[in-house]
């Protein structure tokens, strides 16, 4: 008897030891998953891309830097043609991205007679900050932006729009949980809620494995954002009855059109001025496809293919010099065109709110 509960005791132990080893070890590898999943963002290199930088429509779009607190850290942006009439149009960006990284959109607004602000969240680009921290921080910087502009007295009286995409989706609605005056927002491919979005990718590299973490990543999470982490978009654009259009492709393979979009959950939104568009258009239904026209989507795959002669020509590394030879034949505003009846039914939309 005794030699059994001997045995029991040592098994207690065995497994205690385990359970905390365990335990460090999941809390370690989780930051460092974290740690770079969210790395810092930088911009494009001039000459070795396709999207489209300032420097190639500075003669056309004035601006002028700004930037502003949020937290501990300073964010940078533009603002752009800050004469214009028809109101202040704010992107948040998506998550690998930066303020240069919407341009076209910025374009479009512009030349509909909209002033924009396109800003950089924390880790990106030229603002500061080690990385980009989570999922919930581009909402803290959109509050950040927002504040921002409401300190501006030249904002007075113009109605602000917001524009996101996919990390910025979920800011533009996930915002609703501040008090800003907001005259509309469009979100496309935004999520609903962090963790459903962290367990989402989880399960494409780990499979179930990964819920055998979900305590360490609730926990490292919710000390990294506090009562910020379990803000919903849903439970946002249902605090306000602020006109909301939610966009979405119905094949995005990065956030799950059924699993976990803001549209997924349309059964429990209650704001009675939210509108849905599904784009469910071949090669337009993607999580980053959808901006874009047919045309624009035809001469990716031309270049695509001589991208591809070039990788096999030269085994995957390519000489510097013979890449930007090749970006130097892309026609930017071509491979960037937006598509025409995407980007209006955002204007309409806008505009629509304010009549």
């Amino acid at each position: 008897m005794k030699t059994r509960k001997k045995a029991w005791k040592i098994a207690g132990v065995i497994l205690l030891a385990a359970a905390v080893v365990f335990s460090i070890a999941s809390l370690i590898i989780v930051q460092m998953l974290f740690n770079d999943t969210f790395a810092r963002t930088t911009p494009p290199e001039p000459g070795l891309t396709s999207s489209i930088l300032y420097e190639d429509i500075a003669d056309r779009y004035d601006r002028e830097p700004v930037s502003f607190s949020s937290g501990e850290n300073r964010l940078t942006g533009h603002l752009y043609c800050g004469n214009n009439p028809e109101g202040l149009v704010v992107i948040s960006h998506g998550l690998g991205g930066g303020e240069g990284s919407y341009l076209p959109e910025m374009m479009y607004f512009a030349d509909h007679g909209y002033q924009v602000l396109c800003y950089s969240n924390t880790g990106c680009w030229d603002s500061e900050g080690k990385n980009c921290v989570g999922l919930n921080q581009s909402v803290l910087d959109l509050d950040a932006a927002l504040t921002w502009v409401e300190g501006e007295g030249r904002f007075d009286g113009l109605p602000v729009f917001l524009f996101g995409h996919s990390w910025g989706g979920y800011a533009v609605t996930a915002i609703f949980h501040f008090d800003h005056q907001i005259a509309a927002s469009a979100s496309v491919a935004g999520f609903d809620e962090a963790m459903p979005m962290i367990l989402s990718w989880g399960r494409d590299m780990a499979g179930p494995l990964i819920y055998l973490e979900y305590p360490f990543i609730w926990l490292n999470q919710k000390l990294t954002f506090g009562d910020v982490f379990g803000l919903t978009a849903v439970d946002a654009v249902n605090r306000t009855d602020t006109p909301v259009l939610i966009l979405h492709g119905d094949q995005d393979a990065t956030v799950g059109y059924d699993t976990v979009s803001i549209i997924s959950q349309k059964d429990r939104i209650t704001n009675p001025n939210v509108r849905y568009i599904v784009c469910g258009e071949d090669r337009r239904n993607g999580h980053n496809s959808l901006f874009y026209s047919q045309d624009a989507h035809d001469y990716a795959d031309v270049m695509d293919k001589t991208g591809s002669k070039l990788e096999e020509q030269y085994g995957g590394d390519i000489p510097e010099e013979v890449l930007r030879e090749y970006f130097s034949t892309i026609d930017k505003f071509r491979a960037r065109e937006l598509d025409d009846g995407f980007m209006e039914s955002i204007l309409t939309f806008y505009q629509s709110a304010v009549r």
